[in-house]
């Protein structure tokens, strides 16, 4: 039997206030294999995000579809067990008073602290400590999450997201901010995650994230979807030039993505 999509949309319709964001936007995202979704700002990645994770809901219509793993997206508890997320909006919600420890520990109750009316087994809380010791992070367990470095911080939402050993990660932009070695560093986690059968939904319009494992993308533009396939379709120079509006590159030598944008006034290409 063929496994559910994890996002199937067809002709679905979302709205911030009066703004519309799609109107009318049909696009697949298969549950087996990485996917990316590509695309400038402004092009809807944030807002598919949130229909992901269900902090965003399309217009009810009998004319769309809208399932995430075969299922409605209000039965949340399950779809919340498969799937872990880590963005940069959740970054910036931790409370200023949470260590590291209490962060990770918290997802437990889908929270970003600990508060005193919660209570955690022995088994939860090794649990968190094992995450830590993953990421590399253990050391920094008693630390204030706002005093740690930004890199650090992503380690420790994605020990989060993997406390309940979810099928997916939904990933934004992970590496924004980070500098080089971080951004070494946190790609090396993700192929270790992926190694270890995780499937990754990889949102970005920074294409030096991309890994050699994600296999379906999806471009979005001005909340439209502009193309979807496989890798070798969808990589390519034309397709990615379209999408950004500006003449790229693309180098895919050793699996890695380097786009190089080519100054066509003086025929060179500019790192």
């Amino acid at each position: 039997m063929k496994k559910p999509a994890l996002l199937e949309m067809q002709n679905v319709q979302v709205k911030y206030g009066r703004h519309e964001v799609f109107s009318s936007l049909s696009l697949t995202l298969p549950a087996d294999r990485c996917c990316a979704v590509i695309g400038p700002n402004g092009s809807g990645k944030s807002t598919l995000l949130k229909l992901i994770s269900r902090n965003l809901y399309p217009v009810d219509s009998e004319t769309s579809r809208f399932r995430i793993l075969g299922q409605k997206p209000r039965q949340r508890d399950e779809l919340r067990m498969r799937m872990g997320l880590v963005s940069h909006e959740l970054q910036t919600k931790v409370d200023k008073e949470s260590t590291v420890f209490d962060v990770v520990v918290s997802q437990f109750y889908s929270s970003l602290t600990t508060y005193v009316h919660q209570s955690y087994t022995p088994e939860q809380l090794a649990a968190a400590k094992d995450k830590l010791e993953f990421m590399g992070i253990d050391h920094l367990a008693t630390a204030r999450f706002v005093t740690v470095s930004t890199g650090e911080q992503r380690l420790c939402l994605l020990a989060r997201a993997l406390l309940h050993d979810p099928e997916y990660l939904i990933l934004d932009e992970p590496t924004s901010g980070l500098d080089i070695k971080a951004t070494h560093q946190y790609l090396n986690t993700m192929s270790r995650l992926i190694a270890k059968g995780k499937k990754i939904v990889l949102v970005t319009h920074h294409l030096h994230e991309i890994l050699p494992e994600i296999s379906w993308f999806v471009f979005l533009k001005n909340g439209e979807l502009v193309g979807e396939g496989r890798r070798g379709e969808m990589l390519v120079d034309e397709k990615v030039s379209s999408l950004f509006d500006i003449p790229i590159q693309i180098d895919k030598e050793g699996g890695l993505v380097n786009a190089k944008v080519v100054n066509t006034a003086v025929n060179t290409v500019v790192n």
